[in-house]
C-alpha cells in the first residue's frame, strides 16, 4: 500500500467514527495541556529566580574564606579545617593553580565611620583590595580609571545612590549626585586607652565609576589593601598579622570556566577552605529546577498515559466493528504490516490531533494563569507601597521545545497504544472474519 492511499484511508477511518475520536482526543488533549501549563510554570519560576541572582556578581569569581568560618557555624564534618588560612604565602599558592589569573584579598572595614559628601551621608561598605588584581577582575569603569592608589579610590555604581541628606533622608537614583572626580570624606571614630572617643578624617578622591556589575560590588568602595590596613589598625588599634591569621576572605579569578567548579571543589576537598561562587550556585539551581520541571512534566505524563488505554481501548472497539472490512482487506491482499500500519497510524493520528489541541489549549490557560497572577502581583506591590521597575515578572514562560516536545510525545503515546490493537487486527483471519456477524 502506498503512503499517500495508507493516510488517506486512516483520515476516512478517522471521520468515520470523529464522535469516538473527539472522545477519546480529548484525553491526549487534557495530558498534553497538563505538561505545557505545569512545565510552563516551572520554566517561569526558573527565569524569574535566575533574573535576580544579578546579586551573587561575576561568574568568573570564585570567593574563598577560612575553614575556621564554616566550623563556627557546625561545619565540622563537612571537610573544613581550622588550619585553613588565608595567608599570603596561600594567596600565592592560589595563583599557581592552572586557571587562576589572579587571586586578591579582600578586607572589608568594620570599624566605627561614617561617609560624607558635601552635606550627604552614605551608607556604602569600603573594601580592600590588590590594585594590582583590578585590571584581571574584569571590572569594567563607567567613567574614570581603575588605578587604585593610597588616596585615590573606585566606587562602585549604585554608591552615589546611598548618599542622602540626613535632614530630608531622600535618595535613591534620582537624587544620587555625580562623585566622579569628587573627594570623599571619611570620618573614623575610636575608643583609646584612656576610655575617650577620638576621631580621624580621611579625604578620598574618586578616580573611577564602575559599571553596574551585579553583586556588593556595585555599593561598595574599593581602596588599596595597604591603604586599608592602615586604616583597619588605626580603627582597631592594632594592626593583624596577616602571617599568622591571615585574611578574612579572598577572590581567585579564574579564565576558564570549565576549571571554576573543579578548583572550587578542590579548595574544599583537598584545602579545607570554603569556596563559592555565581556559577556553582547557578549550577545547583539549574539542577534543582530540572528536578522540578521533570516531576511536572510526569504528572501530565501520566494523564497521558491514561490516555493511552483509552486510545487502546478505541482501537481494540474499532477492530470489532470492522472485523469483515479487516477480513476483505487481507482477501483482496492487503499484507499484516498494511493493516498494523493502519491500525498504529490511526492511534498516532489520534494523539497527534489530541497533542495539537493539548498544546493550543495549555498555551491558553498559560496566557490566562499568567495574567491572572500578574495583575494580582502587581496590586499587592501598589498597595505595599513597593515599585517595580518592570512590573511582577512573567510566571509561566513557554520555552519554543516545549510545544514540539508535547505533540512529540503525544504521538510516541498514541503510537504505542496502537500496537495492542494492531496486532490483534493482525491476528485475525481472513475467512474467519468474512462471516463474522
Amino acid at each position: 500500500m502506498k503512503p499517500r492511499d495508507l493516510l488517506r484511508l486512516i483520515w476516512a477511518n478517522l471521520v468515520r467514527m470523529r464522535g469516538r475520536v473527539v472522545m477519546t482526543g480529548m484525553g491526549v488533549l487534557i495530558g498534553t495541556a497538563a505538561i505545557i501549563v505545569l512545565i510552563a510554570l516551572a520554566t517561569g519560576l526558573q527565569q524569574s529566580t535566575m533574573g535576580g541572582l544579578s546579586d551573587f556578581g561575576p561568574i568568573n569569581q570564585i570567593t574563598v574564606l577560612p575553614g575556621a568560618y564554616m566550623q563556627a557555624f557546625g561545619g565540622e564534618g563537612a571537610g573544613f579545617r581550622s588550619d585553613a588560612i588565608l595567608t599570603p604565602k596561600k594567596l600565592e599558592g592560589f595563583s599557581r593553580i592552572d586557571g587562576v589569573v589572579t587571586v586578591t584579598p579582600v578586607e572589608q572595614f568594620l570599624g566605627s565611620k561614617t561617609l560624607r559628601f558635601n552635606r550627604l551621608v552614605g551608607s556604602s561598605s569600603i573594601l580592600g583590595i590588590d590594585p594590582r588584581a583590578v585590571r584581571d577582575m574584569g571590572i569594567e569603569m563607567e567613567r574614570g580609571s581603575d588605578r587604585l592608589n593610597r588616596d585615590t579610590v573606585i566606587v562602585g555604581a549604585r554608591v552615589a545612590e546611598t548618599f542622602a541628606d540626613p535632614r530630608r533622608r531622600e535618595s535613591g537614583a534620582e537624587n544620587a549626585p555625580d562623585l566622579f572626580g569628587q573627594t570623599l570624606t571619611l570620618e573614623m571614630t575610636r575608643t583609646n586607652d584612656e576610655d575617650r572617643d577620638e576621631t580621624r578624617i580621611v579625604k578620598l578622591r574618586v578616580g573611577g565609576v564602575l559599571k553596574e556589575r551585579g553583586g556588593q560590588d556595585d555599593n561598595s568602595i574599593f581602596l588599596d589593601i595597604d591603604t586599608f590596613e592602615d586604616l583597619n589598625a588605626w580603627s582597631t588599634g592594632k594592626r593583624v598579622d596577616r602571617r599568622a591569621l591571615g585574611y578574612s576572605q579572598a577572590i581567585l579569578i579564574v579564565n576558564d570556566p570549565k576549571l571554576m567548579l573543579q578548583i572550587e571543589s578542590s579548595l574544599i576537598t583537598n584545602e579545607g577552605f570554603y569556596a563559592y561562587s555565581a556559577r556553582s550556585t547557578l549550577a545547583a539551581l539549574n539542577m534543582i529546577f530540572a528536578i522540578i520541571q521533570a516531576v511536572f512534566g510526569g504528572i501530565g505524563a501520566i494523564a497521558l498515559i491514561v490516555a493511552a488505554i483509552g486510545i487502546a481501548n478505541t482501537m481494540v472497539m474499532s477492530i470489532l466493528e470492522r472485523t469483515r472490512e479487516i477480513g476483505l482487506m487481507k482477501a483482496v491482499g492487503a499484507t499484516n504490516r498494511d493493516v498494523m500500519s493502519i491500525f498504529i497510524g490511526e492511534a498516532g493520528a489520534i494523539g497527534v490531533l489530541g497533542g495539537i489541541g493539548g498544546v493550543v489549549f495549555g498555551i491558553a490557560v498559560s496566557k490566562v494563569i499568567d495574567l491572572i497572577a500578574m495583575a494580582y502581583i502587581n496590586a499587592e506591590l501598589a498597595a505595599s507601597g513597593a515599585t517595580s521597575s518592570g512590573g511582577a515578572e512573567s510566571i509561566a514562560v513557554i520555552p519554543l521545545w516545549l510545544p514540539i516536545f508535547a505533540v512529540a510525545f503525544a504521538l510516541v503515546i498514541g503510537l504505542i497504544s496502537g500496537i495492542y490493537p494492531a496486532l490483534r487486527a493482525v491476528q485475525l483471519n481472513p475467512v474467519t472474519a468474512l462471516k463474522y456477524e
